[in-house]
């Protein structure tokens, strides 16, 4: 794989791609290759703040696009990474663009971590400001760094949906649809929407498209049961809710 680096300021492609490709015969010489999706100490050093790039040497970069394959995106001084076999952007500025991303697309953020198969993530300013995961299903797990929220009636939240929208401002929340189960080891919830604030600890149910009917919640909650906190350094993947069965 090879590097491309760049922190609040505009990136052209095309700049981008010819750095790729001529990165391809030092890494040639040295016989090895970096940014091992497994292992981040062996994604080059990104500084603090900016949003890095390594993608694997076959980039190819059209006059509408930029096409690229093992593509890892990366924050220094942040656990925010987004991976996936395949991407597209039309542009690859790290202040204002959008990639579309598909195969094995796994999403690390401060609040927690993503899984589907297909993804468009929206960076501005250096950072994700807003993704749509897709999948069946798509997965989401709550970090159990800040799961913790004294009175909150859920919390340390897995979940699963056809869809889900993440959004990052106010702290961040995401918007589960189709399908979807939460579990937070206690509590099975199982419905059509919700909406999960990660900093309120809030949950509601999404309103139903205009003319649409109503579907019903359906729940099961666990007598004197108590949320344990997700265990740390679980596999990134095991991500689908294990609750009771209905």
């Amino acid at each position: 794989m090879n590097s491309c680096h760049a922190g609040l300021r505009l990136l052209p492609a095309l700049a981008c791609a010819l750095l790729l490709a001529a990165a391809t015969s030092v890494l040639a010489e040295n016989g090895k290759s970096d940014c091992d999706p497994e292992d981040r100490a062996s994604w080059p050093a990104c500084a603090a703040g900016n949003l890095c790039l390594c993608a694997a040497d076959d980039v190819e970069y059209r006059r509408d696009k930029v096409l690229l394959n093992d593509v890892i995106l990366y924050q220094g001084g942040s656990p925010l990474m987004v991976r996936a076999k395949h991407a597209e952007t039309p542009s690859i500025d790290f202040n204002d663009s959008t990639w579309n991303l598909s195969g094995g697309v796994l999403a690390r953020l401060p609040q927690g971590q993503l899984a589907a198969t297909s993804a468009t993530v929206h960076i501005r300013m250096g950072d994700l400001s807003a993704a749509t995961f897709r999948g069946t299903p798509a997965t989401f797990e709550e970090s159990s760094a800040v799961s913790s929220s004294p009175g909150a009636a859920i919390s340390n939240v897995r979940g699963s949906a056809n869809t889900i929208d993440y959004d990052a401002s106010g702290g961040g929340q995401v918007r589960l649809i189709e399908d979807v189960r939460l579990f937070d080891g206690c509590k099975d919830i199982r419905g059509a929407g919700f909406i999960y604030n990660l900093t309120q600890k809030n949950l509601k149910s999404l309103e139903p498209a205009a003319g649409a009917a109503r579907e019903r919640v359906h729940g099961t909650f666990q007598r004197g049961c108590k949320p344990q906190a997700p265990a740390t350094g679980a596999p990134a993947t095991n991500v689908t809710p294990t609750g009771p069965t209905q």
